[in-house]
């Protein structure tokens, strides 16, 4: 296996929002209201319509409050202040920059394909502030491209503009659909901070560092690769 190209889901892989959750619930509950349901399939159709540029992201946070039973025009401002503010309070994994920095010495081409409706320059601001800025070679954005994973597509947005073939791509995921999608085109699967439904990939790491481990990585970090 020959790799040159390692591409990332963004949230959930490089870093995740933990709070995000947990301060919609408060905010809803806090005001009378009751806690949405987890893992509702409206909800989850509707932002992946948001991520694809169908739905304005102002606009889906409208959406989402009504959803969630808010009528009051002070709860809802209130509770798309909080919305705003959860999307933009991230965390990074641990060993996310010093992994991202030695793979891109090594000089393997890195990507994003990422379901957003967060800019791409926003991202970077959150990306600067630990120095993986200007590492990346290609970035597919679900809500440039109106297109979302699992298509085919999105994948090969990352990979076309720098002449990747997908044999020689890696796409690390978190999401079982996502990386089937991946499958679907050829590239290799590598699964990290699995949803407890996602089970199958071509390998899988514990620690976000362990990339470096892996076989057809380590093959271009040690220089034995062919």
């Amino acid at each position: 296996m020959n790799i040159s190209t390692i591409l990332f889901d963004a949230g959930d892989i490089l870093y995740n929002k933990p709070k995000r959750k947990s301060a919609v619930i408060d905010f809803l509950t806090s005001r009378g209201y009751d806690a949405p349901l987890e893992n509702d399939p409206i909800e989850k159709s509707k932002r992946l319509d948001a991520h694809a540029g169908k739905v304005e992201t102002a606009t889906f946070f409208k959406w989402l409050m009504a959803h969630y039973g808010v009528s009051n025009p002070q709860d809802i401002e209130d509770g798309i202040k909080v919305l705003r503010e959860q999307q933009s309070a991230i965390q990074f994994f641990p060993g996310v920059p010093e992994t991202l920095l030695e793979l891109k010495r090594c000089g393997l081409n890195l990507g994003i394909v990422t379901n957003t409706f967060n800019p791409q320059e926003e991202k970077m601001r959150w990306f600067k502030t630990i120095g993986i800025d200007d590492i990346w070679d290609t970035y597919a954005d679900s809500f440039v491209l109106q297109i979302t994973k699992p298509d085919p597509r999105i994948y090969m947005a990352a990979i076309d503009p720098i002449n990747v073939r997908p044999e020689n791509s890696l796409f690390v995921g978190h999401a079982q659909i996502e990386l089937d999608g991946a499958k679907s085109v050829g590239m290799s699967t590598v699964m990290f901070n699995p949803d407890p439904d996602c089970k199958i990939s071509d390998f899988k790491v514990k620690e976000f560092s362990d990339l470096l481990k892996l076989p057809p990585i380590y093959e271009v970090l040690s220089g034995t690769g062919t």
